[in-house]
Parts: C-alpha cells; sequence; structure tokens
C-alpha cells in the first residue's frame, strides 16, 4: 500500500467512525411532528394504507432533517406529487425512521424540482412522440423514480438484476463524463467534460449518495489529467468517501452510498494494471460489480447472477441510449431527432431486458450484516494485496460462499 493511499484509508476509517457517531439516533417515538418530505421510492399500496420510501427535506427534529424514512399513509397517495407537507407521528428504531400519517392530514405542496430539471423534464415530455417510453426515460436520465414505469418492466428489471442501470451513478455521470470530453480537443474537452459534469449534478438529477460519489470522482480525475498528473483512483475513492461522509454523516446508514462505494472499488482493484481486451475487460467490471454489492443486497434481497451477463451484453446498447440523452440535454430537448433516437432505444432497452428476464433467475442468501461486511472487506482486502489472475481468487471466494449460503 502507498503511503498516500494509506492515508485516505485511515483518514476514511475515521469519517466512518465520525458518521456514525454523529447519526446514530437513540431509539424515541414522537407525535405530531411537522414534515416536509420528498418522495424519493416506488409508491406501494398495501390495502388501506400506502408505503413508500422518502427523504426528510424539512422536520421540527433536527436531526432527522436529510435522512430517509419510510412513509405510511393511511389513505390513497397520488403517485404523480412528489413534495408532501403533512403532520404525523415518528418513529426511530435502531437508525431507521419510520413516519405515519393519515391521508387526510397530507397536503401537495407542488413541485420542489430545481426550475432547470423541470423544464428539461417538461421540454422531454412535450417532444416525445411515444408516451409508453417516456417513464423509462425520465428514470435514466432524470432520476425519477421506478415507481413510473409500469409494473412489468420494474418487474423485469428486477428479476435480472438490472436496476442499477436506472439508478443515476457512475455510469451515467461517467459516460457524460466521456461524451463530452471527446467533443472538442484535448483539454477543451476535459473542461467540457468537467463543467457539464458538474452542471447535471447540480441541475438536472436528485443528489443522491450515487451521484455525489461519482461526481466528486470524476471532477478530481478530470482535474489531475488538466494538472498532468496520474490520477491514484484508490485514493480518489476513498478521498471522496471521507469528503461525502463528512458532509452528509447521516450517508453511513444509506444502502445506495455503500452499495455505490463498494461496487467502484472493487472494479477498480479488480482492473488494476489490466491489460487485455475490452471484451474481456467488460466482462471483469460486471463480475467485480457484482461481487461488490452482492454481499450487501443479499441482506435485505435476492440477487440474480444472470445480470453479470447481461451487463456487458447489454453495455453498447446503454451507451447509445445515454449518447442521444446527452445529446437531447445538450440541445435541451430543442432537436427531435435526438430524442426520437433516445425514446427508440429505450423501447429496445425495456424490450430486451423483458425477453431476459424469462431466463433470469434469483439465489437467496439471506445473509447477515455484519457477515455481509466482513464478506465484502475480506474480498477487498485480497483483491488490493494480490496481483495477477490471483485476484480471481477473491471473486471466486465471494460468490462460492454467497452460493453456498443459498443452498443452505
Amino acid at each position: 500500500m502507498t503511503g498516500k493511499e494509506l492515508v485516505h484509508a485511515v483518514l476514511f476509517l475515521l469519517a466512518v467512525a465520525v458518521a456514525w457517531i454523529r447519526s446514530s439516533l437513540p431509539d424515541f417515538r414522537e407525535e405530531d411532528v411537522y414534515f416536509r418530505v420528498k418522495i424519493r421510492g416506488d409508491v406501494l399500496s398495501e390495502g388501506a394504507r400506502t408505503v413508500t420510501r422518502v427523504v426528510i427535506e424539512e422536520c421540527e427534529i433536527d436531526e432527522l432533517e436529510g435522512r430517509k424514512g419510510t412513509l405510511v399513509v393511511y389513505g390513497e397517495l397520488l403517485r404523480h406529487d412528489r413534495d408532501l407537507i403533512f403532520t404525523g407521528d415518528v418513529r426511530v428504531r435502531d437508525n431507521r425512521v419510520f413516519i405515519y400519517a393519515s391521508g387526510r392530514d397530507v397536503e401537495y405542496a407542488g413541485s420542489g424540482e430545481g426550475k432547470a430539471r423541470a423544464f428539461l423534464m417538461r421540454r422531454y415530455v412535450e417532444a416525445s412522440r411515444d408516451a409508453d417510453v417516456v417513464p423509462l426515460g425520465l428514470s435514466f436520465l432524470f432520476g425519477e423514480p421506478r415507481d413510473l414505469l409500469p409494473s412489468s418492466v420494474q418487474r423485469s428489471f428486477l428479476e435480472t438484476g438490472l436496476v442499477h442501470l436506472l439508478v443515476i451513478s457512475g455510469l451515467h455521470v461517467g459516460t457524460i463524463a466521456l461524451i463530452l470530453s471527446r467533443m472538442l480537443p484535448y483539454f477543451w474537452g476535459l473542461k467540457a467534460s468537467l463543467a457539464g459534469t458538474v452542471l447535471y449534478t447540480v441541475l438536472v438529477v436528485p443528489r443522491e449518495p450515487p451521484v455525489l460519489r461519482a461526481t466528486l470522482m470524476i471532477v478530481l480525475v478530470l482535474l489531475c489529467h488538466l494538472s498532468f498528473r496520474q490520477p491514484n483512483y484508490v485514493a480518489i475513492l476513498l478521498f471522496s468517501g471521507t469528503v461525502i461522509l463528512l458532509l452528509f454523516p447521516h450517508y453511513i446508514f444509506s444502502y445506495s452510498f455503500w452499495l455505490s462505494f463498494l461496487a467502484t472499488a472493487y472494479i477498480i482493484l479488480s482492473l488494476r494494471d489490466f491489460r487485455r481486451g475490452k471484451v474481456s475487460g467488460a466482462v471483469l467490471v460486471s463480475i467485480s460489480a457484482f461481487t461488490g454489492v452482492a454481499p450487501l443486497i443479499s441482506t435485505f434481497s435476492y440477487i440474480s447472477p444472470l445480470s453479470v451477463l447481461l451487463t456487458p451484453l447489454l453495455a453498447p446498447l446503454v451507451f447509445l441510449y445515454s449518447l442521444f440523452g446527452v445529446l437531447s440535454l445538450i440541445t435541451l430537448m430543442g432537436f427531435p431527432p435526438f430524442v426520437d433516437l433516445f425514446n427508440l432505444l429505450g423501447g429496445l432497452f425495456v424490450f430486451l431486458v423483458g425477453l431476459a428476464s424469462d431466463l433470469s433467475f434469483q439465489v437467496y442468501p439471506e445473509t447477515g450484516v455484519y457477515e455481509a461486511l466482513l464478506l465484502s472487506a475480506g474480498g477487498l482486502v485480497g483483491l488490493y494485496f494480490l496481483e495477477g489472475r490471483a485476484r480471481l481468487i477473491p471473486l471466486a471466494v465471494v460468490n462460492g460462499w454467497l452460493m453456498v449460503r443459498s443452498a443452505v
């Protein structure tokens, strides 16, 4: 381990400890608390009540602001309204926030989206001639919740393990950076990439942990290239994680933060000194990302091994889909051929994922949280200190352990 990486590793572990202390909440219950929330998850109707995931934007209890929680509304909740104001009861248990409210107490606050984001989404909807693929475009390009998609499409992405392709993260931000960097000569391209990446994160998409992590990393990588320095991706990942946890300590309890961080860490370490072809590299990226997130996902859901093959197979299509999405954004949705091609590729994307869902299968390791953390950490240690083909050993061990757990 280089001195630079060791320093960043120590700082990251300290940031984890500080975030844990700062964001840990005692278990408590409180009644008649004012909330302003934004819906960020799927809206599920369960008999006489509606359940969804929300981000708490305003609250009488300061410690809850900025956190995610589960909102249970006794009554119907209109799905197209995302910003809610109400007075309800809150319960915190094991640092998880549960909010309960009556449907008659919920008021719709109107869209709290930024003007640029709202303008671009409205332009996209107006420019689209195929309304069936608009929900996918809104989810893929703007980070809108997946419950806008038809239930059959949601099920296909879940069954194939390809939901990560819809989550705004390194895939989206990295594609935008790559496309913009190729539009102009080298240094001007890097500057355009830097500006476009920041604008996309600030103006277009919700600032969730994965997109913040990806944006910060890409900005640092671009700055390294602009200053004629070779980026150290391990140090950049650790530094990004440190900054995010210090600014938003409650992300210590965010599954999306850790899934994004672990997937990126496994990819970076697996590809160190990689010298083979693009196809084998794409497969290795897919295997590494799957291995990084599988232990944590198995603590609350099933995993879909076929996604290891489906992700690189669909990568060219997803890149083209991203390309025309970026071009549509650059032209402010004002050039219809770009929007038409974006939607056409989106329809093909949904069709192929639907076909793949018929072949996909799921496994259920039912891993405990501490077991998952030890498994993921052990894999990272193995990847860091092993070289060459020996790096396949920790990947095989982690996945083998999960397969054995699912068979028990």
